[in-house]
């Protein structure tokens, strides 16, 4: 997140670190990153708290939030520890054993090696090479299925997180939405794209019911492994970080954003892990991406929220999103 959550006691959270994990004498520093979840530099750690409650959980409460979270986090260390996969950056273990810890009803704690080297903000690989790279590491990803416990990890299920919120929503634009500033500029952009929106609401539903039900050939996936979740280290080794969405899936899930129109790095997937791509799957992830945002910040933008650059940063990602073409 790019602001700091004003609910959060800064106290409370270093009084956790020290009890669970040994963290002492460290000074917090805020660190202005991605979506969901709020970070912190601790020395030569990095600590996650993750927002429980975020419209992104595709989970109906917080205490499913936190063992769907805690379940992606313990598969992350099964891949670092028993695949060795030596670009897994996955939550340490506290004094106990946990990868995660409650702060309060609405927030979880993680830890975190803290890994220098140089990262991207989001958006589409920018060279051929990352995306060879990248996609030599999640053919390896892939290949380690077989070192994760059955049942450890969640299995996909194609759900949209906050569908319900957007489908009220399509059938609340007739009256003004006053949550917040944004709200009434959320209401006429998904008022003027709602036909689009409904229709590729029935496109995505068509692509889930015909989708392959080959779950023998699902693998474990990261489930975001786009350039702002990659960090460059030296002697071209990559780290892959945020393992909060890890799922068993169809492989296309992680390809999607790898692979481009060319399938530029298929040929370095197929090396590690020989396969047939899905294009209809890749359609369909692709499809989840679009909606899954829309939903998200509808569903921000029709509760309280105050004029700052993390709603001014969410506005445009939705903005983006209902402009986008349907086909």
């Amino acid at each position: 997140m790019l602001t700091e959550p004003a609910d959060l006691d800064s106290a409370t959270l270093v009084r956790l670190l020290e009890r669970h994990w040994g963290l002492r004498d460290v000074a917090l520093e805020f660190l202005p990153l991605g979506f969901g979840s709020h970070h912190w530099r601790a020395g030569d750690r990095f600590v996650t708290v993750d927002d429980l409650t975020a419209g992104h959980q595709a989970v109906p409460d917080a205490d499913s939030a936190f063992a769907a979270l805690d379940r992606a986090y313990r598969t992350a260390a099964v891949l670092r520890d028993e695949a060795e996969l030596d670009f897994v950056i996955a939550p340490l273990p506290d004094a106990q054993g946990a990868v995660l810890r409650r702060l309060s009803e609405r927030y979880a704690v993680s830890v975190l090696p803290f890994i220098d080297g140089e990262s991207s903000e989001w958006g589409p690989y920018e060279t051929a090479d990352e995306r060879r790279l990248m996609s030599a590491v999640l053919g390896r990803l892939h290949a380690a299925t077989r070192y994760v416990p059955p049942g450890l990890p969640r299995t996909e299920d194609f759900a949209i997180p906050s569908r319900g919120a957007l489908e009220h929503a399509l059938l609340d634009l007739k009256r003004p939405w006053t949550a917040g500033p944004f709200a009434e500029p959320a209401r006429r952009a998904l008022g003027e794209t709602a036909i689009s929106v409904e229709r590729r609401l029935r496109d995505y539903d068509e692509l889930v019911a015909a989708a392959r039900a080959d779950f023998d050939a699902w693998v474990i996936t990261h489930g975001e492994p786009h350039r702002a979740n990659v960090v460059r280290g030296p002697n071209r080794h990559r780290y892959l970080v945020d393992w909060d969405t890890t799922l068993v899936a169809p492989r296309e899930r992680d390809l999607y954003m790898v692979l481009d129109d060319e399938r530029t790095g298929w040929d370095e997937y197929t090396v590690v892990l020989p396969a047939e791509l899905n294009a209809d799957m890749i359609r369909l992830y692709r499809r989840w991406w679009e909606l899954a945002d829309i939903a998200v910040f509808i569903h921000f933008f029709r509760h309280p929220h105050e004029q700052s650059e993390q709603s001014a940063a969410s506005w445009r990602i939705l903005d983006h999103n209902l402009a986008a073409h349907d086909d």
